[in-house]
């Protein structure tokens, strides 16, 4: 028995270290495609920009080669529920180019649902909804996706209003 608790430790062990490496992933995906969208803002000779350009598809192609996943057994309503959520993120991506404080408004209200106790304003009842029937892990990465969307809107504010100052 005592065997079994060691490796139930080590396999749980497994699990967080293989989350944390698709954390990693994410976030390293996220850093190039800010890279990207800022190269454009920034002063540089258009040879810059295309050294830029090649360097972060390089990285991006490489990184995307990594393939780590932890699954989470889901029921068919949580499956339905991710599926939701993950749609509705998918619509407030597609608007980000073209409206980024309405943009940074929903993802705030999406973001406030996955933190209910503590809501930094008002809460986006509709994507609450499907986020409860996800699991807490789903609603866990769900959250961390909405924490690094709304860096990026934060991040290529700033970059916006840089860039109209000059």
């Amino acid at each position: 028995m005592a065997m079994l608790d060691e490796i139930e430790k080590r396999v749980e062990n497994l699990r967080e270290t293989a989350a944390l490496m698709e954390q990693e992933k994410e976030s390293l995906i996220e850093m190039l495609n800010t890279v990207q969208m800022n190269k454009d803002m920034l002063r540089l000779s258009i040879s810059e920009k295309e050294d830029i350009d090649a360097t972060t598809n390089r990285l991006l192609s490489r990184c995307r080669t990594v393939e780590v996943n932890v699954s989470t057994p889901r029921n068919n309503d949580q499956e339905r529920s991710l599926k939701a959520a993950n749609e509705q993120i998918e619509e407030l991506l597609a608007k980000l180019q073209e409206d980024i404080a309405n943009s940074r408004q929903t993802c705030r209200r999406f973001l406030n649902a996955c933190n209910p106790n503590q809501p930094d304003g008002p809460i986006d009842q509709r994507f609450q909804s499907v986020l409860i029937g996800c699991t807490a892990d789903d609603q866990k990465k769900i959250r961390r996706r909405l924490e690094q969307i709304f860096q990026l809107i934060e991040r290529a504010d700033k970059t916006v209003a840089q860039a109209s100052m000059h």
